[in-house]
């Protein structure tokens, strides 16, 4: 999908350089470059944040309810792409998905039990994120 745009780009950076050598080292960088942003965008497309991109909590619930209980707090606070770490949670108010960061706290702050074990994310939510602790 993204290598129209390569090709594109190397017929504009053609009408600007007769360097032949210029022209492949350009294609080359964007190749890599568009590598990398199909990779993490198909890495990062968790149902999480495709979620938290319609700002539904409907979805958002949905969207968790598949995880289990103790792995709920990681779906919502870490996605990992090659070496880098994103928050949802942090992601849904940046963009402006407020109902979904509400609909994430709502679920992190719920108490949660099976035979063997509770779960509470309260612990997970601030270890992520140092907002508002002294």
């Amino acid at each position: 999908p993204i290598s129209p745009f390569v090709s594109g780009a190397v017929e504009v950076v053609r009408t600007m350089t007769t360097d032949e050598n210029a022209e492949d080292a350009f294609r080359w960088s964007l190749t890599l470059i568009s590598k990398i942003l199909v990779r993490t965008i198909l890495e990062g497309s968790t149902i999480v944040m495709k979620a938290i991109n319609t700002n539904q909590e409907k979805a958002l619930v949905k969207a968790v309810s598949v995880a289990p209980r103790g792995k709920r707090a990681l779906e919502l606070l870490n996605i990992t792409v090659g070496t880098q770490s994103i928050s949802p949670f942090y992601w849904s108010i940046e963009s402006g998905s407020l109902n979904c960061a509400r609909a994430m706290i709502k679920d992190l702050l719920t108490i949660r039990a099976d035979r063997d074990n509770y779960y509470y994310g309260c612990d997970d939510l601030f270890s992520r994120h140092q907002i508002g602790r002294a």
